[in-house]
C-alpha cells in the first residue's frame, strides 16, 4: 500500500467514526455551479457531509473547523460518466479476486484524484458490482460508483477478449449470463441476469471497436430488434442504456431503439446529431482516449491492428465531437479510463474536450451538472446547499484555463478530507 493509498483509507476510516462536523471551506475563488460565474472570495459550509451554504460574506459557524484555500478556486469534483476498472497488466486475464483488489486500488485513485462518481461501463467477473457493495458498506473508498457488470456483446464481437481455438468447449462462456447475445431473446435474458446480480446501468456493445482483437469500429453487431428489447427490460426496471456505438448505422439504430446515451459516437452527421436531441440522448463522447491512444499505444507496445484501428478511428472521430459542439448536443463527460494509479481521469477528459473546441465553462459542465443528470446523481454536480459535500480547490481558474485542472490541490468527499492541503 503507498503512502497516499495509506492516506486515503486512513480519512475514510476516521470519516466513519465523525459525524456532526462543521467545515467552513474559505475558497479565493468559488464555482457553485459551472454553468454559472464564480464567486470572488467565497466560502462553502459543510455539515455533516452535506453543503449547508455557499457565497459570498458568509459568517463562520461556531465550533467549525476552518480550511484556507483562499489561494485556489473551489469547485464540485467530476463525474465520470464512461469508464473501467483497473485490474493489473494490460491484456491480460488476471483471477476474479486479484482483479477485484486491484480495482479497489483504483477507485481508491479516482476519489482522491477528485472524482465523486464513476460509471464503470462493463468488466468481468462481476467486479464492478463487488466494488459498489464494498464501498456503500463502508469496507473501502472510493467514490459513488454505478456498474454495468457484463455488457451485451455478440461472440467475436467487442466485448469477446477469447482468441483462443474454435476446439476449446466455450458453451459455458457464450451466454447471456457473461453478456453473450445472438438473438432478442438472449439480449433480454442478458439484461435480467445483469440486473439480478447488481448492474445498475446496462452496456450495449452495439459495434466493434478499438480494443478488441475480432473485429473493426465499422462492425455493425447487435440489432435493432436486440437492442429494443435490451432498452424495454432496463427501463422496466428503472435503469438507464449506454450504447458504444463507432459508426453511423449502429448510432442511428441505438437511438431508434431508446439508448439513453451515445458512448464514442465516432461518425455523426446532422441526422445523428437531431436524432440524439430528439430522442433526449446524451452523447459520451470520450476524445481523450482517442487522442492519447497512439502515444499511449506505442508505450504500450500495442498490437498494430489496434494502433491501426485507432488511427482510422482518428480521422472521424474528432470533426465528430466538433459536429455535435457546434449543434447543441448534450455531452456528458467520459475518460473510457481504468484508473490505474498514477494514470489518465476524467479531468484529462475535460483538458482534452477544450483542446478539441469546447470552452472551459462547457467541459466544466460535462463534469458536473451533465454528468450528475446522465447519472441520476441529483445530489452532486453543484455546491449548492442539500448538495453533497464533495469539492476540489486547483491553482488557477478553471474557467479561463482548463489545465488548471491539473493542478488539483485539495479534495473533499462527503465532508472528509481526502487529499489535504500541503504546505
Amino acid at each position: 500500500m503507498t503512502g497516499r493509498t495509506l492516506w486515503v483509507t486512513c480519512a475514510f476510516l476516521m470519516a466513519r467514526f465523525l459525524s456532526g462536523e462543521v467545515l467552513y471551506i474559505k475558497a479565493g475563488r468559488l464555482i457553485v455551479d459551472a454553468s454559472q460565474p464564480a464567486i470572488p472570495q467565497g466560502a462553502v459550509i459543510v455539515t455533516d457531509g452535506v453543503v449547508t451554504a455557499a457565497g459570498a460574506g458568509l459568517a463562520v459557524p461556531a465550533g467549525a473547523r476552518q480550511i484556507d484555500l483562499g489561494a485556489y478556486t473551489v469547485l464540485p469534483s467530476i463525474l465520470d460518466a464512461h469508464c473501467h476498472l483497473w485490474s493489473g497488466g494490460l491484456l491480460q486475464t488476471p483471477s476474479p479476486g486479484y482483479a477485484a483488489l486491484k480495482a479497489a486500488q483504483a477507485v481508491a485513485y479516482a476519489v482522491q484524484s477528485g472524482v465523486s462518481a464513476l460509471r464503470v461501463l462493463g468488466s468481468t467477473d462481476f467486479v464492478d458490482v463487488a466494488i459498489h457493495d464494498a464501498i456503500e458498506d463502508g469496507s473501502i473508498p472510493g467514490p459513488h460508483l454505478i456498474p454495468a457488470a457484463h455488457p451485451l456483446t455478440i461472440p467475436g464481437g467487442h466485448g469477446d477478449r477469447q482468441t483462443l481455438p474454435w476446439s476449446m468447449p466455450f458453451a459455458d462462456l457464450y451466454a447471456p449470463l457473461h453478456g453473450f447475445v445472438s438473438s432478442p431473446a438472449d439480449a433480454e435474458r442478458a439484461v435480467q441476469l445483469q440486473i439480478k446480480f447488481g448492474a445498475k446501468v446496462i452496456k450495449l456493445l452495439a459495434s466493434g471497436g478499438v480494443g478488441s482483437p475480432l473485429d473493426w469500429p465499422g462492425d455493425e453487431h447487435l440489432s435493432i430488434e436486440e437492442m429494443r428489447v435490451a432498452v424495454e427490460q432496463a427501463h422496466m426496471h428503472h435503469l438507464k442504456v449506454a450504447v458504444h456505438a463507432e459508426n453511423l448505422r449502429t448510432i442511428l439504430d441505438a437511438l431508434n431503439a431508446g439508448v439513453d446515451s451515445i458512448e464514442h459516437g465516432s461518425e455523426l452527421n446532422q441526422e445523428a446529431i437531431e436524432s440524439i436531441k430528439g430522442h433526449g440522448a446524451t452523447l459520451v463522447p470520450t476524445v481523450n482516449v482517442v487522442d492519447t491512444f497512439q502515444t499511449f499505444g506505442e508505450r504500450q507496445h500495442l498490437p498494430e491492428v489496434m494502433m491501426m484501428k485507432a488511427r482510422n478511428l482518428a480521422k472521424s472521430h474528432f470533426a465528430s465531437f466538433q459536429l455535435a459542439l457546434k449543434n447543441g448536443t448534450r455531452m456528458a463527460a467520459g475518460s473510457d479510463t481504468f484508473y490505474s494509479p498514477g494514470g489518465a481521469t476524467v479531468l484529462d477528459e475535460l483538458v482534452t474536450e477544450v483542446k478539441y473546441g469546447m470552452t472551459p465553462r462547457q467541459a466544466l459542465e460535462s463534469g458536473t451538472i451533465v454528468g450528475a443528470a446522465l447519472l441520476g446523481l441529483d445530489k452532486l454536480g453543484r455546491l449548492s446547499p442539500g448538495m453533497e459535500g464533495d469539492l476540489i480547490a486547483v491553482e488557477g481558474d478553471p474557467l479561463a484555463d482548463i489545465h488548471a485542472l491539473e493542478r488539483v490541490r485539495f479534495v473533499l468527499f462527503k465532508g472528509t478530507v481526502m487529499k489535504p492541503l500541503r504546505p
